[in-house]
């Protein structure tokens, strides 16, 4: 017995070596490849924080949220500076220095901009396409739909076809050149939905945020909490200068009425606003598994290479759905390096505050004419023309004018976009969405385990939101839904006021050719290249030999891992 215990012990020595060795050479493998990705150059900027400061507006174009501000809305310079002094040297002692406006708000989390991972590459070493310019015709034809979207906001999915409001809505934008710049036509069964195959397919929302399932032992309905409708925030100028300078924080200030599926865009805002960052690619991977989904012939599991085991912690459930999560957290990552050291976008919110400022006559000298504005026109550029031919307006005027009548306001209108949430949008920039980062990269994890095929028994919402129906329509794919999600849960933020379209989805015209193309633009396709550098990370840490993981990027691009 002790001479078979010591050759036991032997053998364990001797192969835990052999075991550190190979430890060793897959660290030093993966380092090696994230370190050819990335990229030294210096990350492009659109200019706008550059030319805005030389022409004496600095901070005009640019996120400076609970910052101090005067008496207008625009930033102080010794507070912008404190910011950007912070962010050139990316220590926590000189965040602690940036000068905060009131103080209520604070910023979110910019030191997460400098953190390091060790599973895929380098946040800092990812370069994507500059956000449009503020004064872009690309940015006003953006704004626009913010406008509309806020309008339409109360318009149930299932209720698009039959609405003036979105039939408005859609001759606006197609007016104006929507399709020039996004590419596509806004249609009843297109306006506000994705580029991606899959998303104008079916109901509105995908499958993965209308199915129910079992997490666990638990049975979970994906009814959400729903806040009033006809109730918008920040629709006029005394209240949106408190919160943008951290002068009050009407957080969780929320009216919630009750619980029910999603059925409109202020439903879907309200998800996407206590979300966490893991949470809908958790749901997917979770709603796949419960339907038995093929996984993906790159497990020798699936492929029937392993015959007298099943799979686990390596490449069963909890791993599946564990790097889903992981990419989602890791895709955070790399949106908040691009927004706080590269891009520091401002928010729609503050690019209507600045129109606003034009029709009040605080800035330039024509209030009853102000597209005719000299200031105005050099301001807003090539947008200028956007502003003169838009049909929105007027309503936006009017929505506001009673949005303020209703809350105590005031009696007067406003071209301030109207806000889905009291405090507004969060402090933090806004290029790219992270919430467009972190989805499209929880997404790309379940695209290469789960096979692509036709989604099983789909759902939508009955009339009322409480209960689900069969989906009789056009067949629905699982990839397809998965695009479907991404462009969810980018454009429902869209929907509630906090993000431009190009800070999720494809940037300017011909956007479909330009993504073909490979171009980098808004946080969707950041995400999504930073899973598929997860996934060439993880497969060499599995015992398993593991295929080719094979799929199609949001592009359509075949991709091979």
């Amino acid at each position: 017995m002790t001479n078979l215990i010591n050759g036991s012990k032997k053998y364990q020595e001797q192969d835990f070596e052999v075991r550190r060795k190979q430890a060793s050479k897959i660290r030093n493998l993966k380092r090696d490849e994230a370190l050819d990705d990335f990229e030294t150059f210096l990350p492009p900027t659109n200019g706008d924080e550059k030319n805005f400061s030389k022409i004496g507006l600095p901070g005009f174009a640019s996120f400076t949220k609970s910052l101090k501000h005067n008496e207008i809305g625009l930033v102080e310079l010794f507070s912008f500076d404190s910011l950007l002094k912070a962010i050139e040297q990316g220590t926590q002692i000189d965040f602690e220095k940036v000068q905060l406006g009131g103080g209520k708000r604070l910023l979110v989390n910019p030191l997460n901009a400098y953190s390091f991972q060790l599973i895929g590459n380098d946040s800092n070493g990812a370069r994507m396409a500059p956000a449009p310019k503020f004064a872009s015709r690309n940015t006003a034809v953006d704004m626009v739909e913010r406008y509309w979207m806020a309008l339409c906001r109360d318009v149930r999915f299932d209720q698009y076809a039959n609405s003036t409001l979105i039939a408005d809505a859609c001759e606006d934008l197609n007016n104006l050149g929507f399709e020039q710049e996004f590419g596509f036509k806004c249609t009843p069964d297109t306006i506000f939905r994705g580029p991606y195959e899959g998303c104008d397919v079916g109901p509105h929302v995908s499958q993965f945020l209308l199915q129910d399932f079992q997490f666990g032992n638990q049975p979970i309905q994906q009814l959400q909490c729903y806040p009033r409708e006809n109730l918008d925030y920040l629709t006029d100028l005394e209240t949106w200068n408190e919160v943008n300078n951290g002068d009050i924080d009407p957080t969780g200030s929320d009216i919630i009425e009750g619980t029910r599926r999603i059925i409109s865009l202020r439903d879907a805002g309200q998800w996407v606003h206590l979300d966490l960052p893991h949470q809908s690619g958790l749901w997917a991977t979770l709603i796949l598994l419960g339907l038995n989904a093929d996984i993906s012939n790159a497990s020798p599991y699936a492929n029937g290479s392993i015959r007298t085991a099943e799979p686990f912690g390596s490449l069963g459930a909890p791993d599946i759905t564990i790097q889903s999560g992981l990419a989602g957290v890791y895709g955070l990552k790399h949106a908040w390096f691009q927004k706080w050291g590269v891009h520091r976008r401002l928010r729609p919110e503050v690019y209507a505050q600045r129109l606003e400022l034009f029709r009040r006559g605080v800035l330039g000298n024509s209030p009853d004419k102000p597209f005719d504005d000299e200031l105005f026109n050099k301001l807003f550029g090539d947008g200028a023309d956007v502003w003169r031919n838009t049909k929105v307006l007027d309503p936006i005027l009017e929505h506001n004018r009673k949005q303020n009548i209703d809350q105590n306001r005031g009696k007067e209108g406003t071209w301030l976009l109207p806000i889905a949430y009291p405090e507004g949008s969060p402090t933090h920039p806004s290029y790219p969405g992270g919430h467009s980062a972190f989805i499209a990269a929880a997404a790309t994890i379940a695209k290469a385990f789960v096979t692509d095929g036709e989604f099983s028994n789909p759902k939508v919402p009955m009339h009322d939101g409480q209960q689900l129906t069969d989906f009789k329509g056009e067949k629905l794919t699982i990839h397809g839904e998965l695009n479907k999600l991404i462009a969810n849960i980018t454009l429902f933020r869209d929907g509630a006021g906090m993000h431009w379209r190009t800070d999720g989805t494809a940037l300017g015209a011909n956007s479909k050719e330009r993504l073909h193309k490979g171009l980098e633009t808004g946080g969707n396709l950041l995400g999504e290249q930073m899973a598929i550098s997860m996934l060439r990370d993880i497969k060499c840490t599995y015992r398993e030999e593991v295929g080719t993981f094979k799929f199609n990027s949001i592009s359509g691009n075949p991709i091979k891992i």
